[in-house]
């Protein structure tokens, strides 16, 4: 069962409580328990364990909840769009989900940005830029330390042209840059 869905949080009652439980995990980022996020939230005990189970399961379900979210925005795009504008319509996601996506690399395990770009993975295969799982490995890397780069700016929406830029330009070049890295192992 999905704890987070669409669904949920059109509910204003369900979204409430959602965007305070996030703003009390960001307010008490030193000290995190179920009574202190339940005070700062002003909302129960039992509102955190209905709606995530637990206090340590609230990133889980948020993770769950934004790739799959991401998914469904890039398999409606991927057949019909070009890297380039695959990776502008995952920046404009990521603004568009900024909360949650500033949640999830605060009080996550960091890794949301290369899921996305592991999302792509098949439209970049096909790009021939990148031929091997190895090289892909490090080319997911190099990719999500640009998009981090960005967001460490605070996720700047006139940048986006420019991040992708720099993105297609490690695409373009990858194969070049890369093949020597992978081909020595």
């Amino acid at each position: 069962m999905d704890r987070i869905t669409d669904k949920k949080l059109n509910n204003k009652k369900f979204r409430k409580s959602e965007e305070a439980t996030l703003d009390a995990f960001f307010l008490a980022k030193d000290y995190l328990s179920i009574k202190r996020i339940t005070q700062i939230a002003h909302i129960s005990r039992s509102t955190i364990y209905r709606h995530h189970g637990s206090v340590t399961k609230v990133t889980e379900n948020y993770e769950i909840f934004i790739m799959k979210r991401f998914k469904k925005v890039i398999c409606k795009l991927s057949k019909s769009s070009t890297l380039k504008q695959l990776y502008r319509r995952t920046l404009i996601f990521i603004v568009a989900n900024k909360k949650i996506i500033q949640f999830l690399y605060q009080f996550g395990n960091h890794s949301t940005f290369e899921k996305m770009v592991y999302c792509l993975k098949p439209k970049i295969i096909v790009s021939h830029k990148v031929s091997n799982d190895e090289m892909f490995k490090i080319y997911a890397k190099e990719v999500t330390c640009i998009i981090e780069d960005w967001a460490q700016k605070d996720y700047k929406i006139d940048d986006i042209s420019a991040v992708v830029s720099k993105i297609m330009y490690l695409t373009d070049t990858a194969r070049v840059w890369l093949s020597p890295i992978t081909s020595q192992k």
